[in-house]
Protein backbone atom coordinates (compact mmCIF):
# COMPACT_ATOMS: atom_id res chain seq x y z
CA UNK A 1 0.00 0.00 0.00
CA UNK A 2 1.65 3.55 -0.85
CA UNK A 3 0.89 6.64 0.75
CA UNK A 4 -1.66 8.07 -1.94
CA UNK A 5 -3.70 4.97 -0.89
CA UNK A 6 -3.29 5.62 2.92
CA UNK A 7 -4.33 9.29 2.40
CA UNK A 8 -7.41 8.32 0.34
CA UNK A 9 -8.46 5.87 3.10
CA UNK A 10 -7.38 8.43 5.74
CA UNK A 11 -10.00 11.49 3.75
CA UNK A 12 -12.88 9.03 3.45
CA UNK A 13 -12.62 8.33 7.33
CA UNK A 14 -12.99 12.03 7.97
CA UNK A 15 -15.39 12.30 5.24
CA UNK A 16 -17.34 9.19 6.72
CA UNK A 17 -17.63 11.17 10.28
CA UNK A 18 -18.50 14.65 9.39
CA UNK A 19 -15.35 15.90 7.98
CA UNK A 20 -12.35 17.48 10.49
CA UNK A 21 -14.35 20.11 11.83
CA UNK A 22 -16.81 17.65 13.44
CA UNK A 23 -13.57 15.61 14.75
CA UNK A 24 -12.20 18.57 16.32
CA UNK A 25 -15.86 19.62 18.39
CA UNK A 26 -16.29 16.00 19.12
CA UNK A 27 -12.06 16.50 20.78
CA UNK A 28 -13.29 19.79 22.38
CA UNK A 29 -16.75 18.59 23.95
CA UNK A 30 -14.62 15.35 25.50
CA UNK A 31 -12.10 17.72 26.84
CA UNK A 32 -14.56 19.93 28.22
CA UNK A 33 -16.76 17.67 29.60
CA UNK A 34 -13.60 15.82 31.36
CA UNK A 35 -12.69 19.68 32.99
CA UNK A 36 -16.30 19.62 34.18
CA UNK A 37 -16.35 16.63 35.52
CA UNK A 38 -13.05 17.36 37.36
CA UNK A 39 -14.14 20.91 39.22
CA UNK A 40 -17.52 19.18 40.04
CA UNK A 41 -15.28 16.78 41.90
CA UNK A 42 -13.05 19.26 43.07
CA UNK A 43 -16.34 21.16 44.35
CA UNK A 44 -18.14 18.51 46.11
CA UNK A 45 -14.96 17.94 48.01
CA UNK A 46 -14.48 21.23 49.35
CA UNK A 47 -18.18 21.37 50.10
CA UNK A 48 -18.14 17.88 52.33
CA UNK A 49 -15.24 18.99 54.14
CA UNK A 50 -16.74 22.43 54.71
CA UNK A 51 -20.21 20.43 55.79
CA UNK A 52 -17.93 18.40 58.07
CA UNK A 53 -16.90 21.03 59.67
CA UNK A 54 -19.84 22.55 60.43
CA UNK A 55 -21.47 19.60 61.93
CA UNK A 56 -18.39 19.52 64.36
CA UNK A 57 -19.39 23.01 65.19
CA UNK A 58 -22.95 22.07 65.84
CA UNK A 59 -21.90 18.80 68.28
CA UNK A 60 -19.85 20.87 69.89
CA UNK A 61 -22.47 23.95 70.46
CA UNK A 62 -25.04 23.32 73.64
CA UNK A 63 -28.40 24.73 72.09
CA UNK A 64 -30.21 26.32 75.01
CA UNK A 65 -33.41 28.91 75.30
CA UNK A 66 -32.58 32.22 76.47
CA UNK A 67 -34.99 31.35 79.40
CA UNK A 68 -32.55 28.75 80.54
CA UNK A 69 -29.16 30.36 79.95
CA UNK A 70 -30.30 33.44 81.76
CA UNK A 71 -31.13 31.30 84.92
CA UNK A 72 -27.69 29.34 84.66
CA UNK A 73 -25.71 32.37 83.82
CA UNK A 74 -27.46 34.25 87.24
CA UNK A 75 -26.64 30.63 89.30
CA UNK A 76 -23.14 30.94 87.95
CA UNK A 77 -22.59 34.43 88.90
CA UNK A 78 -23.62 34.32 92.14
CA UNK A 79 -22.34 31.12 92.84
CA UNK A 80 -18.70 32.39 91.69
CA UNK A 81 -19.17 35.49 93.75
CA UNK A 82 -19.49 33.48 97.12
CA UNK A 83 -16.51 30.55 95.80
CA UNK A 84 -14.31 33.70 95.59
CA UNK A 85 -15.20 35.35 99.02
CA UNK A 86 -14.73 31.68 100.72
CA UNK A 87 -11.41 31.30 99.25
CA UNK A 88 -10.39 34.90 100.00
CA UNK A 89 -10.85 34.72 103.44
CA UNK A 90 -9.89 30.61 103.92
CA UNK A 91 -6.38 31.83 102.20
CA UNK A 92 -5.98 34.27 105.11
CA UNK A 93 -5.85 31.12 107.52
CA UNK A 94 -2.77 30.13 106.48
CA UNK A 95 -1.47 33.02 103.52
CA UNK A 96 1.37 32.41 101.27
CA UNK A 97 1.84 35.86 99.86
CA UNK A 98 2.05 37.67 103.22
CA UNK A 99 3.76 36.83 106.59
CA UNK A 100 1.18 35.43 109.47
CA UNK A 101 2.58 37.33 112.50
CA UNK A 102 -0.80 37.05 114.40
CA UNK A 103 -0.41 35.18 117.68
CA UNK A 104 -3.32 36.21 120.34
CA UNK A 105 -6.55 33.73 120.42
CA UNK A 106 -9.18 36.17 119.93
CA UNK A 107 -7.32 37.06 116.47
CA UNK A 108 -7.14 33.86 115.23
CA UNK A 109 -10.69 32.87 116.17
CA UNK A 110 -11.95 35.92 114.45
CA UNK A 111 -10.65 35.08 111.53
CA UNK A 112 -11.62 31.61 111.72
CA UNK A 113 -15.19 32.84 112.48
CA UNK A 114 -14.96 34.88 109.19
CA UNK A 115 -13.65 32.06 107.17
CA UNK A 116 -16.02 29.45 108.28
CA UNK A 117 -19.13 31.50 107.97
CA UNK A 118 -18.23 32.24 104.24
CA UNK A 119 -17.59 28.31 103.69
CA UNK A 120 -21.25 27.57 105.26
CA UNK A 121 -22.92 30.06 102.67
CA UNK A 122 -20.75 28.07 99.83
CA UNK A 123 -22.11 25.06 101.05
CA UNK A 124 -25.42 26.15 101.09
CA UNK A 125 -25.12 27.98 97.59
CA UNK A 126 -23.58 25.24 95.91
CA UNK A 127 -26.14 22.79 97.44
CA UNK A 128 -29.21 24.35 96.51
CA UNK A 129 -27.49 25.10 92.97
CA UNK A 130 -26.68 21.29 92.57
CA UNK A 131 -29.61 20.03 89.99
CA UNK A 132 -28.59 22.74 87.70
CA UNK A 133 -25.13 22.37 87.50
CA UNK A 134 -23.01 19.73 85.00
CA UNK A 135 -21.65 16.94 86.96
CA UNK A 136 -18.25 17.48 86.12
CA UNK A 137 -18.21 21.34 86.94
CA UNK A 138 -20.22 20.42 90.56
CA UNK A 139 -17.27 17.97 91.09
CA UNK A 140 -14.72 20.81 90.63
CA UNK A 141 -16.46 22.71 93.19
CA UNK A 142 -17.24 19.75 95.94
CA UNK A 143 -13.85 19.40 95.76
CA UNK A 144 -13.08 22.78 96.42
CA UNK A 145 -14.92 23.09 98.85
CA UNK A 146 -13.62 20.38 100.70
CA UNK A 147 -10.03 21.25 100.50
CA UNK A 148 -11.48 24.71 102.44
CA UNK A 149 -12.84 22.65 105.08
CA UNK A 150 -9.74 20.74 105.44
CA UNK A 151 -7.67 23.93 106.22
CA UNK A 152 -10.70 25.13 108.67
CA UNK A 153 -10.08 22.03 110.63
CA UNK A 154 -6.44 22.51 110.35
CA UNK A 155 -6.85 25.62 111.83
CA UNK A 156 -8.13 24.61 114.95
CA UNK A 157 -5.65 22.24 115.30
CA UNK A 158 -2.87 24.52 114.34
CA UNK A 159 -3.89 27.86 115.77
CA UNK A 160 -7.18 27.26 117.81
CA UNK A 161 -6.04 24.65 120.30
CA UNK A 162 -4.30 25.57 123.68
CA UNK A 163 -1.58 23.05 123.06
CA UNK A 164 -1.07 24.14 118.78
CA UNK A 165 2.56 24.76 119.21
CA UNK A 166 3.23 21.24 120.74
CA UNK A 167 0.78 19.98 118.26
CA UNK A 168 2.44 21.73 115.44
CA UNK A 169 6.17 20.26 116.54
CA UNK A 170 4.64 16.76 116.51
CA UNK A 171 2.94 17.52 112.82
CA UNK A 172 5.68 19.10 110.89
CA UNK A 173 4.49 17.52 107.85
CA UNK A 174 0.72 18.46 108.35
CA UNK A 175 2.14 21.74 109.18
CA UNK A 176 3.33 21.73 105.99
CA UNK A 177 1.03 20.81 103.60
CA UNK A 178 -1.82 23.43 104.97
CA UNK A 179 0.95 26.22 103.36
CA UNK A 180 0.60 24.00 100.33
CA UNK A 181 -3.27 23.71 100.64
CA UNK A 182 -3.37 27.66 100.16
CA UNK A 183 -2.24 27.52 96.79
CA UNK A 184 -3.91 24.44 95.53
CA UNK A 185 -7.27 26.04 96.77
CA UNK A 186 -5.94 29.22 94.53
CA UNK A 187 -5.25 27.07 91.59
CA UNK A 188 -8.53 25.47 91.92
CA UNK A 189 -10.09 28.16 91.96
CA UNK A 190 -8.73 29.41 88.68
CA UNK A 191 -9.46 26.23 86.79
CA UNK A 192 -13.25 26.18 87.66
CA UNK A 193 -13.11 29.53 86.08
CA UNK A 194 -11.61 28.97 83.25
CA UNK A 195 -14.15 25.76 83.19
CA UNK A 196 -17.06 27.89 83.41
CA UNK A 197 -16.00 30.29 80.75
CA UNK A 198 -15.19 27.62 78.68
CA UNK A 199 -18.92 25.66 79.25
CA UNK A 200 -20.65 29.16 78.93
CA UNK A 201 -19.05 29.65 75.71
CA UNK A 202 -20.00 26.73 74.11
CA UNK A 203 -23.81 27.69 75.15
CA UNK A 204 -25.86 28.94 71.90
CA UNK A 205 -28.88 30.54 72.72
CA UNK A 206 -31.97 29.81 70.43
Amino acid sequence: MNWNTILEIGAAIVVAFGGAGAIIAGVTKFSVNQIADSLQKKYDLKLNKELEAFKNTLENKSYVSKTRFDAEFAIYRQLSGITVTMVKEVSQLFPTFTRDTRDDYETYKGRYDTALEKAIAFQDELAGSAPFIPAEIYSLFRDLEIKCKQQLGDFVDFRLRPDSEEYIAECKDEYKEVWKRTRQIQSDLDAIIDKLREYLAQLEVV
